[in-house]
C-alpha cells in the first residue's frame, strides 16, 4: 500500500517472527483483521513487523468483519461482516460505512468465508465453508446471483478465495480457493457452478478462519490462516499448491483476514462533437503509475446517451463511492431529421460497462458547447453538493446530487480568462475541512469561501520531467485516500502526458505518456476513492 498508512495509522509494537522469505514486493502493505475490529498494516519489507494499526469504527451492535478485500474498481478497502452486511472501510480511519439499507439474503450460512472481487465484472464472490456459492453486488450490498453450491471435493470447508488479473476490466480471471479441512488448493472453475478443481497440496497444516488473496502486480498470493495454533503468513504457488511460510504472528492477534491493495485508476471522459451530426463520448480507465506502456487505457463508449449528448464533468460521490456524471444535451434539430431536446442532467456511471443511468435534472439548465466542455464538475465531501464552474465567465453552482437542485454562488473573483479544472481534497465520508482548487491558464488557486467565489492564487505550475512540447497542465482530481492530485497535460493528436500536482507549490512531477491518438480529447477526470 502507499506510504500514507503508515504516516496517518498510529504506530504498533513489533509481533513475534520466525523465519520469512525475502520480500514480495518491496514497500508494498497489506491490512488484516483482528478478531473482525481491527486492521493493521504491514510490508513486505518485514512482514514479521507490524507498521500502524487502527480500530473499525461503525460496525452494529456486536458485529465482526469476517473477511475483507481491495475493490479494483475503485482501491476501496470491503468487508463482510457476521450481520450479513457489506462495508466499506476507511483504511486511514477505520471507520466502515454500511452500503445498503440492511442484511443481504440469502445470509451467510455460517461465519468462516472466502471475500474476493471478480474484477471482470466487478462482483463479489462469497464462498463459505459449508459450501454457500454468493455473487454480492458492491454497490447496493444485496446478493446479486444464488450460484451452485461447493461441490466436486469430498470433506472441502473453503473459506478463503481469490481472482487473478486484480485489476479493473480485467479481460480474463481465474478463481482459486483454499480449504483448511484438505489442506489443499483448488481452482473454483466455472465459478457460478462452484465445481472444485484440485491444483494440489498445501504441505503445511492450516486451520481456522484465514483469509486469502493475490497481488494485482506481481500476482503473488498469500495466505494467512493458523498453523501450531499461530496465524502464520504464507506464499502459495498457484500451479503446484506449495506453500511456504513468511511470517507467524503471537496467537494473540486473532489475525482472521487479508487483503492486498489493487493498483490505482484513474476514470477520464471526453468527447468529439460534430455540429448537427452528433457527440461521441469516450471512457478511458487508467493506472496512472503505468510507466511501460504509453498506449495502456481502456477506451470504452458510454451508454444509455443520445447523440445530442455530451459527457462535461466527471466524479466520485464520497457519500455513495459512484461515480457521476454532468451531461448535457443539444436542443436543436440533427441532419438525421430527428428534433432532439435540450437537457441538462446528472448521471450515475457503471464502472465496468460505462452504462449512463439517469438521476435527475438540473434545476437550472446549462448551455450546450459544441468544440469543448463548458463546465467543471467536482464533489464537496462535506455538504454533499457538487460545485460546478463555468469554464469561462465565472458562473459559480452548487448542485444536489439527488434532486438537481441548483443553488447560484457567487462568480469567481478575480475573474479568470479560463478555468479548466476543480477539485475538492480530503474527499472522504467524514471529513471535518476540506478545500477548493481551481485550475486556470496553468495556475492553481484557492477558491475560499468557496461559495464566494473569492480567489486567492498559489502559484503558476511548474513542470519536472516532462517533454519540451508541454507547457502546462490542463485538468487534475485530488484522490479521496491519499490526497494526491494527478494531472494531464494534454497533447498534440491526444498524446498526453500524465503526472502528480504538488498542490503547495505548485509543481507537476511527469509520471507516464498517455497516448489516446484518434479517441476523443480529455475534458474531465476522476481519481478512484481509495487512492
Amino acid at each position: 500500500m502507499r506510504r500514507h498508512l503508515g504516516a496517518v495509522l498510529p504506530q504498533a509494537h513489533s509481533t513475534t517472527s520466525y523465519s520469512y522469505l525475502s520480500p514480495i514486493r518491496p514497500g508494498h502493505c497489506f491490512l488484516r483483521t483482528i478478531g473482525g475490529t481491527k486492521l493493521d498494516a504491514y510490508s513486505t519489507k518485514n512482514a514479521a513487523t507490524r507498521l500502524s494499526s487502527v480500530n473499525i469504527t461503525g460496525l452494529g451492535n456486536g458485529e465482526t468483519l469476517l473477511a475483507i478485500d481491495f475493490r479494483p474498481a475503485t482501491g476501496q478497502l470491503y468487508g463482510v461482516s457476521s450481520a450479513s452486511r457489506l462495508y466499506v472501510i476507511n483504511q486511514n480511519t477505520g471507520a466502515a460505512r454500511a452500503i445498503g439499507s440492511g442484511a443481504f439474503t440469502p445470509a451467510l450460512g455460517g461465519n468462516l468465508v472466502g471475500f474476493d472481487f471478480n474484477p471482470t465484472v466487478d462482483r463479489i464472490r462469497l464462498v463459505t465453508s459449508t459450501g454457500q456459492n454468493l455473487r454480492l453486488n458492491p454497490e447496493t450490498g444485496a446478493v446479486a446471483a444464488t450460484d451452485g453450491a461447493i461441490t466436486g471435493a469430498a470433506g472441502a470447508a473453503i473459506n478463503g478465495a481469490a481472482y487473478t488479473n486484480n485489476t479493473t476490466k480485467a479481460a480474463t480471471t481465474v478463481l482459486y480457493d483454499l480449504d483448511p479441512a484438505t489442506d489443499q488448493l483448488y481452482r473454483q472453475d466455472p465459478p457460478n457452478d462452484g465445481t472444485l478443481v484440485a491444483v494440489g497440496s498445501l504441505n503445511l497444516n492450516i486451520s481456522g478462519d484465514g483469509g486469502f488473496d493475490i497481488d494485482a502486480k506481481t500476482g503473488t498470493a498469500l495466505g494467512l490462516y493458523s498453523v501450531s495454533g499461530n496465524p502464520t503468513l504464507f506464499t502459495v504457488n498457484l500451479a503446484t499448491g506449495a506453500a511456504r511460510p513468511l511470517a507467524q504472528y503471537a496467537t494473540s492477534l486473532a489475525y482472521s483476514g487479508i487483503a492486498i491493495p489493487t493498483q490505482p485508476v484513474i476514470y477520464a471522459a471526453g468527447f468529439i462533437t460534430i455540429p448537427l451530426r452528433g457527440t461521441f463520448n469516450s471512457l478511458y480507465t487508467f493506472d496512472p503509475t503505468n510507466t511501460t506502456d504509453p498506449t495502456a487505457a481502456i477506451t470504452q463508449q458510454f451508454g444509455g446517451l443520445a447523440i445530442n449528448q455530451q459527457v462535461v464533468g466527471l466524479d466520485f460521490r464520497p457519500a455513495t463511492g459512484q461515480l457521476y456524471a454532468l451531461i448535457i444535451g443539444q436542443g436543436a434539430r440533427y441532419l438525421n431529421g430527428i428534433d432532439y431536446i435540450a437537457s441538462t442532467r446528472l448521471y450515475t456511471i457503471d464502472l465496468v460497462t460505462a452504462m449512463a443511468t439517469p438521476v435527475a435534472d438540473l434545476s437550472i439548465p446549462l448551455s450546450f458547447s459544441s468544440g469543448t466542455s463548458a463546465y467543471t464538475f467536482d464533489f464537496d465531501p462535506i455538504d454533499d453538493r457538487i460545485r460546478i464552474v463555468r469554464r469561462s465567465g465565472g458562473q459559480n453552482l452548487r448542485v444536489n446530487p439527488t434532486d438537481g437542485v441548483v443553488t447560484v454562488d457567487s462568480n469567481l473573483n478575480p475573474a479568470l480568462p479560463s478555468v479548466s479544472a476543480v477539485a475538492y481534497d480530503n474527499s472522504f465520508v467524514g471529513a471535518t475541512s476540506t478545500k477548493l482548487y481551481v485550475l486556470g491558464s496553468n495556475k492553481l488557486y484557492l477558491q475560499n469561501p468557496p461559495n464566494a467565489g473569492t480567489l486567492t492564487e498559489i502559484g503558476t505550475i511548474g513542470l519536472s520531467g516532462f517533454s519540451s512540447t508541454t507547457t502546462s497542465v490542463n485538468v487534475f482530481d485530488i484522490g479521496g485516500t491519499s490526497n494526491t492530485a494527478y494531472a494531464i497535460s494534454i497533447g498534440s493528436n491526444n498524446q498526453n502526458e500524465v503526472s502528480i500536482l504538488d498542490l503547495a507549490t505548485p509543481r507537476a512531477t511527469f509520471l507516464r505518456k498517455l497516448n489516446l491518438a484518434g479517441g476523443p480529447f480529455i475534458f474531465s477526470l476522476a481519481v478512484a476513492p481509495g487512492f
